[in-house]
């Protein structure tokens, strides 16, 4: 709801001096000054003529207060079709200019924003809705001066542009204008900056009915980071689309980008993903840090026991590796971490990936590219014609590549993959459910570690308390004994009051040995896999996750999200 002109010019005061841009004497001095002389002019525009504020700061204040962009002259250049929407008489009257138009909607430059029955007379005479930024008095004089009176007028545009609204030419000019205007340009680097900073994984531009809504995923949870403007909505997702070779003009249906940018002073390639929804179009990036070294193995969160057996696979000369999760839990990033630790002078290791996320040193890594038919089986072919020692193959989706892949264990190749499955015995009857034959999983698969990752406690802010009886209860465990503490962050300026800082992993790794082969050649039960690995003691995620419960690194909350399927 509209606030009164009066309540209006009471905020600004408040904001100037408390911004100390003026004092309270200067303030009851110009209101003293409108009150007896009845000036017609705004306590803004009478602050600046007494000389208590400068043009730039009063437009500045205007859009903090109102959370608005502050526009330039320099910034604005509308097309003629924009620009004859609104009256030279009414422009030069009421202080305002046509910045660019979106379909229904007209983004406008005022001096000051707070005039609203300016901006109902402007949504009567154009028949758009009405979007404000703000600009100073002297960049208002220096637009007409440049634009008006040097007769850039141009034909006028219809009362109501059908042209426009049917999503046209001048429509998408706009949208490119949008897409190419500083403040909107500003806001997106900020944006990335800020990701950048902060180690997020992905970036959430979500649009709302109440405006933009920001996201990142941090440590692998979303958390709000702002809400910009409704009428940057259209700007914003332009811009992306401009720098990340989209179709700015195709606003129904999915597309796929990728930017390759310098954000402070790191090389970051982005994914971009377009949706369409009710408000506008979502845009989601997935950032890759291409300066980010390989993690070290010894860096995954792997205990001595999982380490150990999991380099004596990578030793071996030939047979599958696979490393099985959900999205985001860090699979390729332990593949890596694998091949960092092979010859890589002595061997010939080539990797397929969709795409490839990591530049690795003196490894041949092939990019998938469906749009031309290159997928992982007609690349894996190729790659074994090329006398490789290892192969990574990004991910097993088809039978035709779960079994190209198994062959090529079979014939003397090591060969490293992924799966989404939950844990590691699933791993092996999903293989069977794709189309892979047991008479090729059998001789062929090393062993399967299965992992997820879970936050790790921030060090500053770690704090120790006993652990509930309903947490106990939840983690499977009986009790502990006396003394016993569990750790939680209690949040602090170094990790934004989240209680954690960074992630590791928690792992479960089954060594494929003779009774685990001859289980898959008779297409055993997944419980008969079980009973077989408990009278081993196999170490599961839940167990892992327990020692790190034990050792301070993450919390019980972590680990009971994460390994919630393993009980």
């Amino acid at each position: 709801m509209s606030i009164s002109q009066s309540e209006a010019e009471r905020r600004l005061g408040q904001a100037l001096v408390e911004g100390r841009r003026i004092t309270a004497a200067q303030l009851e001095s110009a209101v003293g000054e409108k009150r007896t002389r009845g000036l017609g002019k705004s306590l803004g525009q009478l602050l600046v003529e007494l000389g208590y504020l400068g043009d730039d700061v009063l437009a500045g204040t205007l859009g903090s207060l109102y959370n608005l962009p502050v526009m330039s002259a320099a910034d604005i250049t509308p097309a003629p079709e924009v620009l004859a929407m609104i009256p030279e008489e009414l422009i030069r009257k009421y202080k305002v200019f046509p910045v660019f138009c979106v379909g229904e909607e007209l983004t406008l430059a005022m001096t000051d924003p707070a005039e609203f029955h300016v901006l109902d007379l402007m949504r009567e005479r154009t028949h758009r809705t009405i979007q404000p930024v703000v600009i100073s008095n002297a960049d208002l004089v220096r637009l007409i001066d440049e634009q008006l009176a040097a007769g850039r007028r141009g034909k006028r545009a219809p009362a109501v542009g059908a042209e426009e609204r049917a999503g046209g030419a001048a429509d998408i000019k706009e949208l490119e204008r949008a897409g190419r205007a500083l403040p909107v340009i500003e806001i997106v680097d900020k944006i990335f900056a800020k990701a950048v900073l902060e180690n997020a994984s992905d970036i959430h531009l979500e649009p709302t009915e109440s405006g933009l809504r920001v996201r990142f995923r941090i440590d692998g949870q979303l958390s709000e980071q702002l809400v910009l403007a409704p009428h940057l909505m259209a700007g914003v997702a332009s811009r992306i689309k401009i720098i990340s070779g989209l179709d700015i003009s195709e606003r129904q249906v999915p597309q796929d980008g990728r930017i390759q940018a310098q954000i402070l002073e790191r090389a970051i390639d982005m994914r971009v993903s377009t949706l369409p929804t009710s408000f506008g179009e979502k845009v989601v990036l997935r950032l890759l840090d291409r300066e980010r070294s390989v993690v070290p193995l010894e860096k995954l969160g792997l205990s001595r026991h999982n380490r150990e057996i999991f380099e004596r696979m990578t030793r071996e000369p030939y047979g599958m590796l696979l490393v099985t999760g959900p999205t985001g839990s860090g699979k390729t990033t332990t593949l890596y971490s694998a091949l960092a630790t092979l010859d890589t002078v002595k061997l010939n290791i080539i990797t397929v990936e969709d795409p490839v996320e990591y530049q690795l040193p003196r490894i041949n890594q092939v990019p998938i590219n469906a749009k031309r038919g290159l997928t992982f089986a007609l690349a894996l072919r190729a790659i074994l014609r090329q006398d490789p020692d290892v192969i990574l193959v990004g991910e097993i989706r088809d039978p035709e590549t779960g079994n190209i892949a198994a062959e090529a264990a079979l014939t003397g190749h090591l060969v490293f993959s992924t799966l989404h499955t939950n844990d590691a015995v699933s791993t092996i009857h999903r293989l069977v459910e794709i189309g892979v034959e047991p008479y090729l999983i059998s001789p062929t698969l090393l062993g399967v570690i299965a992992q997820r990752l879970v936050r790790t406690i921030c060090p500053n802010c770690r704090e120790q308390y006993p652990p509930t009886a309903a947490e106990l209860h939840e983690l499977g465990l009986e009790s502990v004994p006396a003394g016993v503490r569990f750790s939680r962050g209690a949040g602090c300026a170094h990790c934004s009051q989240r209680g954690y800082k960074g992630r590791t992993g928690v792992h479960e790794i089954l060594l494929v040995d003779d009774g685990i082969r001859a289980l898959i050649s008779e297409r055993a039960p997944a419980g008969a896999f079980r009973e077989y690995l408990r009278a081993r003691d196999f170490q599961d995620m839940r167990y892992d996750g327990l020692r790190k419960i034990a050792a301070g690194i993450t919390t019980a909350e972590e680990v009971l999200r994460a390994t919630r399927d393993s009980k």
